[in-house]
């Protein structure tokens, strides 16, 4: 008598936790997933990281050498004036 009507008055209770367990088994994928990304993440950063101080190495290396050009430039420059103008540059 109390078998098939308990039964019946569990029904709703079972399929709640089921899907209760099922909801707790997808977010823990979903953390996992989170996890894993949050990790790429962080390792695609160290990675731009590197690249943007080799970068800025680089930069800095560039601007050296142009400097080093414009002063070259200019003591031919200024050597082609005083020519121009006949005064002895080595004075």
């Amino acid at each position: 008598m109390f078998g098939k009507d308990a039964n019946k008055t569990n029904e709703p209770v079972n399929r709640s936790e089921e899907a209760t367990l099922r909801l707790s088994d997808d977010i823990g994928k979903m953390a996992d997933r989170i996890g894993d990304m949050s990790e790429r993440i962080l390792e695609t950063q160290k990675i731009q990281g590197k690249n943007i101080e080799l970068m800025q190495e680089s930069m800095m290396e560039a601007m050296k050498m142009m400097g080093k050009q414009m002063e070259t430039t200019n003591k031919i420059m200024e050597f082609m004036v005083k020519k121009g103008m006949g005064i002895d540059f080595f004075d």
